[in-house]
């Protein structure tokens, strides 16, 4: 993948893990699992797509 896109993924991510602490913070007595899994599965996403975009190294002597 691209490394361009890296600083965009981890800023997506932090973001949204950004979102979700605000909105746990908010709603705390009534937390929806639903909604936290609707916020997370993105920030997976992200996250695994920075990881992926990160320069292979072969170190194999």
């Amino acid at each position: 993948m691209s490394p361009k896109f890296r600083l965009l993924y981890l800023f997506l991510g932090f973001a949204g893990l950004f979102c979700l602490v605000y909105y746990v913070v908010t709603s705390f007595p009534d937390v929806n699992p639903i909604n936290v899994l609707l916020i997370t599965i993105p920030d997976i996403i992200f996250f695994s797509l920075a990881y992926k975009t990160y320069p292979v190294e072969n170190d194999l002597k």
